[in-house]
């Protein structure tokens, strides 16, 4: 069950001005499900706040993974709003396709600039929410209304992590630096754990040679998150807000707020989720259960897995696996499942390193055995969160395609079963609340200093003139 802190209302001279109600538009990537799995968490925290809010998603992804925070009023829209990464199999990209469709997108960004600018102002859109695509940032921009990256990484850290010193990288580069201006749009980075540098936001690093210390200072921006203390996020936030120096350096600056871990919780009993795939109560309770899961995309090799892959007394359930012949005890979940229910029903979990997955299990207490993407730059961040705050164990790529999987399973469920296996101090789980919380405010304090200032130089005005001057700060602390 998740923390409830208490506060006193806020005395902010803000709160006496500002409207009822919001319009947020959150912009939601469909690479994978992890962007938009995690875009429920916060969609649903801001339709649940007092003020009835009203809230779009816009994403290529899949409507039904928005179900729980349409059932709430969000509306879904479903738009070709960002390039994405080309990836054969679940863990391996394209370098070459992912490069030529950044590419084609950039050529007809214009065209779909366009259409984004007239649809946020035929809705009056009050800000743009991104996790994480770029060309939002920059529609936002144009109608004049800011906009939010809500994410552990952006897209242009993505595409730098693809070159490799060949001739390709003059291209990579080229096309970073417009995806990076479009980002620079941005007036506020609500950063989730696990994150690695944001290259919009200047103060943002990547700790030095993949390596963080065990307790970092507290305004150390190179830190996955804050391990001194237990924070009470809302009660600093809280104060942040209700002061105008501190509101007035907001302004001033794009800057970092860190937020606890966004995560999504099971729903239904383990006895139920298992009878409901149509495994027999008699294995479900003599077996172990292992999930394998890789964020909705395809699984290839899955003929080259058979029981032998499992130890004697396990079973798998696949996801997203519908009309695939799979071996004996293995079933199959179907794409639609609802994943946290799957993740608390079994005893380990294969998978790749993606946010959704990562914060899923630690969520549940669950172990993880990864298998590597070398390509993918967002591994580093998402590793170390594991490592800090969960249980992982690395399997290579060939080992997971030719089923030798029994030494990985035994070895993560080894470490789950033994005492203290997680040393550092929890995060929370309740980063979509928290989240949510911080974009109200901020539009609140910007709307109040837009309002009640008659000087064309505000801090406000001049936001997109200063782009390069980004602040961190942790928790609502500057």
């Amino acid at each position: 069950m998740p923390k409830i802190f208490f506060f006193k209302k806020s005395k902010s001279p803000f709160s006496q001005k500002v409207p009822k109600s919001y319009v947020f538009c959150y912009y939601v990537s469909g690479h994978g499900f992890g962007h938009a799995t995690r875009v429920v968490q916060v969609a649903s925290e801001i339709s649940k706040l007092q003020r009835n809010h009203k809230l779009y998603i816009i994403s290529n992804a899949p409507k039904f993974i928005f179900q729980g925070a349409i059932d709430l009023g969000a509306k879904y829209r479903n738009a070709p709003i960002d390039a994405g990464v080309k990836q054969p199999r679940a863990y391996t990209v394209d370098r070459q396709e992912t490069i030529n469709d950044l590419i084609k997108f950039l050529d007809n960004k214009p065209i779909m600039l366009e259409k984004e600018v007239k649809w946020l102002k035929d809705v009056k859109a009050d800000i743009v929410l991104s996790d994480a695509p770029f060309l939002p940032c920059a529609a936002a921009a144009l109608v004049g209304i800011p906009s939010a990256i809500v994410s552990n990484f952006t897209f242009d850290a993505v595409y730098s992590g693809l070159c490799e010193g060949d001739e390709l990288d003059d291209t990579i580069k080229k096309l970073v630096e417009y995806v990076i201006e479009d980002y620079k749009n941005s007036e506020l980075l609500i950063r989730l754990p696990g994150y690695i540098p944001i290259p919009s936001f200047s103060g943002t690093k990547l700790y030095p040679d993949n390596a963080i210390p065990s307790y970092p200072s507290y305004n150390d921006e190179k830190s996955l998150y804050n391990e001194e203390k237990l924070v009470n996020y809302l009660s600093d936030v809280n104060s942040f807000f209700s002061s105008p120096s501190n509101t007035s350096k907001l302004l001033k600056h794009r800057n970092v707020i860190d937020v606890p871990l966004v995560v999504r919780k099971s729903k239904t009993s383990k006895e139920i989720v298992l009878k409901n795939l149509g495994v027999p109560k008699e294995i479900f309770n003599t077996h172990k259960i292992l999930m394998v899961s890789f964020g909705g995309q395809n699984l290839v090799g899955i003929e080259d897995w058979g029981s032998s892959s499992l130890p004697d007394n396990w079973i798998a359930i696949v996801c997203g696996s519908d009309g695939i012949k799979l071996p004996d005890r293995f079933y199959s979940c179907p794409k639609n499942a609802y994943i946290p229910d799957l993740t608390n029903a079994a005893d380990a979990i294969i998978g790749k390193l993606g946010y959704g997955t990562c914060s899923e299990c630690i969520g549940h207490g669950k172990p993880f055995i990864y298998i590597s993407r070398p390509q993918f730059i967002e591994e580093l961040g998402l590793k170390r969160l594991m490592e800090l705050q969960g249980i992982c164990v690395e399997m290579p790529k060939s080992h997971f395609e030719s089923g030798k999987w029994k030494p990985y399973i035994q070895k993560a469920y080894d470490l789950s079963s033994s005492p203290n296996s997680v040393t550092t101090k929890p995060l929370t789980h309740d980063g979509g609340y928290i989240a949510a919380i911080l974009l109200e405010k901020f539009l609140d304090n910007r709307n109040y200093h837009i309002n009640t200032s008659s000087n064309n130089n505000s801090p406000i005005n001049n936001l997109h003139r200063t782009k390069s001057n980004s602040k961190v700060f942790k928790n609502g602390i500057i």
